[in-house]
This record gives structure tokens, C-alpha cells and sequence, in this order.
């Protein structure tokens, strides 16, 4: 590495000596043709021919090389040398002409000529080589002429010696020092270049990677938004069949086996949910519906729905609400909810015998906020320290034939952790194996009051939706759900006309407004084959007359905010999700045709 350096310093010097070497020689001939004309007048005739020619010659080869490096014939690394012919004949100049006159005064020439090496050469051996020829002809030319003066001029020759050395050194020094420094800054300029490129490199490469992941998290978006359409379709079908047949007579084994069926076929759906939720979360897509909810009215309902399957083990499921009776606060009650469903669900699940307590606590932290408290404790099989690091991981579930026999995916515990960190929340759990568990969520919230109102509901009269006597298109492609559909509307006695795509909706639409027996209402599947639900609502909308303003209402698993905000966008009027319940649907169709 050094010796590279070392190569690059000298090749350096090698180029500003030759820069140099142009200037040098010049000056050295034209000094030296001056010097010729001035021996015309002052030197005498016997020595005048002889120092003229001399000074000629000097002036001739250093006007020849200046011509042959301007030229470049002349490398950089052969600079040096070029310079010793002329070096050489200044010498000579200076001690002819000592030699000739026999005038010792003429060896202050020589005193001037070892200063002025240091400052026309680079070339160490050069250098030292002009200088040494100097020295032993100074030394010389002194002792051959003697007298008087001698002494004199042998105390000049060490000082002029020591000037003309540290004048070439400090030179020599000062531009290998500049060199080593520029060749160092270009390293590092090269080095921060490549470093700048590799850093380049890596932004794009992760600007890349950052897209792709873009991509795939949007592909897994749509395969899941697909894949839950494909599973909410047939669900839908199989939960709404099931609640018929659960209407209809049936014997205690059918009974049994209708609400087994039912209980899986919810099992599945929450799962559906689950996963659609946990894609929401990556995405930043799940977004909180803040508003005013009764804290004690949220609680009692949620815990009503799982009481059933605590009495069924024989368990004990209490409530312990605080005073506030009827407090509201401004959250999201249904993911409040989902929190709490879910920790109630679990503590049943895994409670053999013994009880389960839901204890809520309210406390005010100022006189607009509120620290919302949920604390679900069971006495079921528990869990050990280990377990419960991983408890609130996805697809992590606590190990044991008792938790493995349960089932699961492990993602409920997931989805609550991150639900809890997206409202600023708190979400925690200890337990005893053996003894029980204990689950707690809190979140800070304010107090409902006037900036805040409630979304106005409308009161399902089934009575009153019987004398509508509507007539009603069902756009479905599914068997299935179009029976279900059907049987559902029954109960109202309405006209209901059921195609299979979007363009027979379209068509039909058309073609009884025409006739003047137009549709008051259109169910809409969003997915169909031929046309989709979409394209046919814009097409809808795009015809001429009141036809165009027929009310539709969006039939789809696809209930993210942004579809809904899309359905809407186009001109449907409403959107009941999949798998369909009927009261949902009775919710939307009141809305629509209000009293």
C-alpha cells in the first residue's frame, strides 16, 4: 500500500517539475544570451570569443529543451534529467570564467550558483550531483588562486551550501507533503464516492424491496378481500339456511345438531373475521368509528351473548358494573367490544368449573376524560410465565392437551394487542396455573357531551315494512343466496324478481321501467360474473327518468372503508354485509323507505 503511494507521490513530482521545467530553462537561456552580448562589451578580447561561445551554447541547449517540452518530447519522468545538460553548462560557464580571468571576485558566481540548485531541481540525485561537481570545483578554484581573499570566500562556500540544501529540501518536502495529501483527499473522495454509490445502491435496492412489499401486502390485500367474497358467499347461505331450518319444527336430536352446525359455521366466521381484521392492521386500514356508547348498555349486551355458553359448562358469569349507570363515552363500542368478547369467550373456554367475573371500572381522569377499565378473572387451568410472554403474539397459542383441545388460531389475543395499541390503550395478563386468570384492558376516553351526537336510528317496525308492498330486483349469482334472500323477504309478501348478473340487472331494470312497472328497491351482489354489481349500479344511474334513482343496496363481504366509501361514490345507497343478516338488511330497507 505504501509503496503504491510512494509510486503515485513520485509519478506526482515527476509532472510539476516538468510544468516547471519549461520555466527554468527559459530563464536559464535567456540569462544566458544576455550574458553573451554583455561579454561583447566587458570581458577582454583573448577570453572574450571563449565565454561568449560558452554562454551561447548554454543559451542554445536551454532554449532546445524549453522548445522540446512545450512539444511534449519530453516525459515527466525523464524532466529531471533533461535539465542536467543545461545544469551541467552553467557550471562550466561559472568556473571558465573564474578560471580564465583569474579574478577570485568571480566566485561569488559560484557562491549564487549553490543557492540557486535548491531552487531548479527536484531530483534529489540531481540535485546533489550539480551541487558535489560545485563544491569540488569551488574548493579548487580557491586553492589555485589564493591570496588575500581566499579565506574570505572559503567561509561562504558553508552557508551557500546549507541555503541552497534547505531551500531543495523544504521545496522537496513541501510538495511530496501536498501530493501525499491530495492523493489522500482523492482516496477518500473515491472511497466516499464508492461509499455513495453503495449507499445509492442500497436505497434503491430497499426503495425496491420496499415496493415489492408494497405490492405483495396490496396482492395479499385483494387475496384476502377475495378470498373472504369466496368464503362469505356460501357461508352466507349456510348460517341463513340454518336459522330457517332452525325456525321450522324439529325434534330435540335435529335441534341439537341445527345449533352444532350453527356454532361452527360462527366459528368460521369469526375466523374470517380474524384474518380480514389482522390484513386491516398491516395495511393501516382498520380505522376506529368513534362515538357516543352507554359503557354499562355495551358491557351487560356483550356479556348476555356468551351467558348461554357459561351455563351450558355450568359456570357462574358475573357482572359487576360501576355506579355510573348510563355514563357515555365517545370510543369505538364495537372493537371495545371485540376486546372484551374475546377475553370473556376465552376465560369460558378454558374454566371447567368455577366462574367467570367481569368486573368495569370507570375512573375520571379530569372533567372530560374518562380511564375506562375492563377486568375479566375466571378460575380456569391458567397459564405459566412462559406462556403468557407469547400470549398476545399472532398464531402463538399456550401449550397443553387442555388449550390444544380448544382449538384456535391464535390470533384473538393478536388482534386485541394491537387493537388496544391503535386507541392508545393498555392491554395486560397474569395467571396461576391451576388457579385462573386474569385479563385487563383500559383506555382513556372523553365524555360523551353535546359536540358529540348519536348516528339517529331507525326503529324496525316488521309490520310496518309488510305494507310496503315493495317490488323488489335481487341481483345474486349464487343459488344459494338467492333462496336465502327469497325466504328471508317472505315474511313481507313483496315481489321479488332475482337475476343472475349485472346485466341481466341492468336489462331488467331497463326494460320494466319501460313498461311501467318499474322496481322500487334492487339488492346488488357487488361480484358477479358478466357484470359486476358496480358497473351495473353505474349503469342504473345513468339512465334517463326516475329509473335512475331506483334506491340500491350493496350485497358484499367486501365491508372495508374504502369499499363502502366506493360503493357509495357510484350511487349505492347502502351496504349490508355478508354473510346477510336479516336484521341488518330490515336496518338498511327502513332507512330507505322511513314512515
Amino acid at each position: 500500500m505504501f509503496a503504491a503511494q510512494n509510486d503515485a507521490v513520485k509519478r506526482a513530482l515527476d509532472g510539476i517539475y516538468l510544468q516547471q521545467l519549461r520555466t527554468i530553462v527559459a530563464v536559464v537561456a535567456g540569462y544566458y544570451l544576455f550574458l553573451a552580448i554583455a561579454h561583447q562589451f566587458f570581458l577582454p578580447p583573448e577570453i572574450r570569443g571563449t565565454l561568449t561561445g560558452l554562454a551561447l551554447i548554454t543559451a542554445f541547449v536551454s532554449g532546445a529543451t524549453y522548445a522540446l517540452a512545450r512539444l511534449g518530447k519530453i516525459s515527466a519522468r525523464m524532466s529531471h534529467l533533461a535539465f542536467v545538460p543545461a545544469g551541467l553548462l552553467g557550471v562550466t560557464n561559472v568556473y571558465s570564467h573564474i578560471a580564465l580571468t583569474g579574478d577570485i571576485l568571480q566566485m561569488t558566481n559560484a557562491v549564487l550558483a549553490l543557492m540557486v540548485f535548491g531552487f531548479v531541481t527536484l531530483s534529489p540525485f540531481v540535485y546533489f550531483s550539480l551541487t558535489s561537481i560545485s563544491v569540488v570545483l569551488y574548493i579548487f578554484c580557491l586553492m589555485d588562486l589564493g591570496g588575500e581573499e581566499a579565506g574570505h570566500f572559503a567561509f561562504f562556500l558553508l552557508p551557500a551550501f546549507m541555503l541552497g540544501l534547505l531551500c531543495f529540501a523544504q521545496r522537496y518536502r513541501t510538495l511530496i507533503h501536498i501530493e501525499r495529501m491530495r492523493l489522500t483527499d482523492r482516496q477518500k473522495s473515491d472511497q466516499l464516492k464508492a461509499l455513495n454509490a453503495s449507499v445509492t445502491e442500497q436505497m434503491q435496492e430497499a426503495t425496491r424491496v420496499a415496493e415489492e412489499a408494497r405490492r405483495a401486502n396490496e396482492s395479499k390485500g385483494i387475496f384476502l378481500a377475495n378470498t373472504s367474497h369466496e368464503l362469505r358467499t356460501p357461508l352466507t347461505g349456510v348460517l341463513g339456511m340454518m336459522n330457517l331450518l332452525g325456525r321450522t319444527k324439529l325434534d330435540s336430536e335435529q335441534q341439537e345438531l341445527v345449533e352444532a352446525a350453527q356454532v361452527s359455521a360462527k366459528t368460521l366466521l369469526t375466523l374470517i373475521n380474524d384474518i380480514l381484521d389482522l390484513a386491516k392492521l398491516d395495511e393501516g386500514k382498520l380505522e376506529l368509528k368513534n362515538q357516543p356508547f352507554d359503557v354499562t348498555e355495551t358491557v351487560r349486551r356483550l356479556v348476555d351473548l356468551l351467558l348461554p355458553a357459561a351455563l351450558e359448562k355450568g359456570l357462574k358469569l358475573n357482572v359487576h358494573v360501576p355506579d355510573e349507570a348510563g355514563l357515555r363515552l365517545v370510543g369505538d363500542p364495537v372493537r371495545i367490544g371485540q376486546i372484551l368478547l374475546n377475553f370473556v369467550s376465552n376465560a369460558i373456554k378454558f374454566t371447567e368449573e368455577g366462574q367467570v367475573e367481569v368486573t368495569v371500572t370507570l375512573e375520571a381522569a379530569d372533567s372530560a376524560l374518562y380511564r375506562l377499565g375492563l377486568l375479566v378473572e375466571d378460575t380456569g387451568i391458567g397459564f405459566d410465565k412462559e406462556a403468557g410472554a407469547k400470549l398476545f403474539q399472532r398464531f402463538e397459542q399456550v401449550d397443553g392437551s387442555e388449550r390444544r383441545k380448544q382449538g384456535g388460531t391464535g390470533l384473538g389475543l393478536a388482534i386485541c394487542r394491537e387493537l388496544s395499541d391503535l386507541m392508545g390503550g393498555t392491554i395486560h395478563a397474569d395467571s396461576m396455573p391451576g388457579v385462573g386468570s386474569r385479563f385487563r384492558f383500559a383506555v382513556t376516553l372523553p365524555k360523551a357531551d353535546g359536540r358529540y351526537d348519536d348516528t339517529p336510528r331507525v326503529r324496525v317496525d316488521s309490520g310496518r315494512l309488510s305494507t310496503l308492498k315493495l317490488r323488489v330486483l335481487l341481483a345474486e349469482d349464487n343459488r344459494i343466496n338467492q333462496m336465502l334472500v327469497e325466504k328471508l323477504l317472505a315474511r313481507y309478501a313483496w315481489d321479488i324478481v332475482i337475476v343472475n348478473n349485472g346485466q341481466e340487472a341492468v336489462t331488467t331494470v331497463g326494460d320494466a321501467a319501460a313498461g311501467g312497472h318499474g322496481f322500487d328497491l334492487v339488492l346488488m351482489d357487488v361480484r358477479m360474473p358478466v357484470m359486476d354489481g358496480k358497473t351495473a349500479a353505474k349503469a342504473i344511474r345513468a339512465m334517463d327518468g326516475d329509473v335512475a334513482r331506483v334506491p340500491i343496496i350493496a350485497l358484499t363481504a367486501n365491508t372495508m372503508p374504502e369499499d363502502i366509501e366506493t360503493y357509495r361514490a357510484i350511487g349505492m345507497d347502502d351496504v349490508v354485509a355478508k354473510p346477510i343478516d336479516i336484521d341488518q338488511l330490515e336496518q338498511a330497507v327502513s332507512k330507505l323507505f322511513p314512515e
